[in-house]
């Protein structure tokens, strides 16, 4: 029953967004009662939390896992990078409505964090691999809002020329060149 609920929240989320979204609509594409519905999640944003939250969720847990298992902790910060970028383009390509509806919102707050602060601590093994000196909660904020953003408007800002990977080698290269800044520290 969660899947069929969790399958027709996406659909609903992705065409309305949350605020546009109805509980009932939820229920009724989903095929079954709002009060089963509320008993299994409690509430709209709960539904959105675990219906939007969910892909972003499992690239995370899977890339986390891959660098911090990696021989070399963390990994090149470039490769990491490349992979990142690489992968969380195609995820919010596939899912472009879902994101779409989550930039408009902050519902994902307790949910989204937890998933910002396992990426953290693959910035971290970088940092201290490589003797970096960064913000590594600022900056695996920022690169998920880089690439999550480029990814939403991509086709209306990129000429055809310029999208796809070419597009993903200069983020990607944007983003390394700020990781491995060494700011000069007798400012």
């Amino acid at each position: 029953m969660r899947a069929l609920v969790l399958a027709a929240a996406v659909d609903v989320f992705a065409e309305k967004g949350l605020a546009g979204a109805t509980t009932r609509e939820i229920a009724e594409r989903a095929g079954v009662g709002e009060p089963t519905m509320f008993r299994i999640y409690g509430s709209k944003e709960r539904i959105f939390e675990a219906a939007v939250l969910a892909p972003f969720d499992v690239f995370i847990e899977a890339f986390t896992e891959r660098w911090l298992a990696a021989p070399l902790p963390g990994g090149e910060p470039a490769d990491v990078l490349a992979q990142f970028v690489s992968e969380l383009h195609r995820l919010v390509g596939e899912n472009r409505a879902l994101f779409a509806a989550v930039a408009g919102t902050d519902q994902l707050g307790a949910g989204l964090q937890r998933a910002l602060g396992r990426l953290e601590q693959v910035g971290d093994a970088i940092a201290e691999t490589h003797d970096l000196v960064f913000d590594v909660p600022v900056a695996v904020r920022i690169a998920m809002v880089a690439v999550t953003a480029t990814t939403l408007v991509e086709g209306s800002v990129f000429p055809e020329e310029q999208r796809g990977q070419r597009m993903l080698d200069e983020l990607t290269r944007m983003l390394v060149g700020a990781t491995l800044h060494r700011p000069d520290r007798t400012l």
